[in-house]
């Protein structure tokens, strides 16, 4: 992991790579979103497995663009 200087500031850690579900659910604020919501962490990850199932079954990706 690399860090950063900010102007006058300690080192602090940069991480440049995304955070998987397992941390996005962990988050406290995405926890009150889903609360307010009216969702769990589990429902979310069912809908999502659901999904990427619908999607494997649907055929290969469409490319990127560029």
């Amino acid at each position: 992991m690399s860090s950063v200087i900010l102007s006058g500031a300690a080192e602090a850690p940069l991480n440049l790579s995304e955070p998987t579900l397992d941390e996005i659910l962990a988050d406290p604020l995405v926890g009150l979103i889903l609360r307010r919501d009216g969702l769990t962490p589990g429902v979310v990850r069912v809908k999502l497995d659901r999904e990427r199932r619908r999607l494997a079954r649907s055929g290969p990706a469409l490319p990127r663009a560029a």
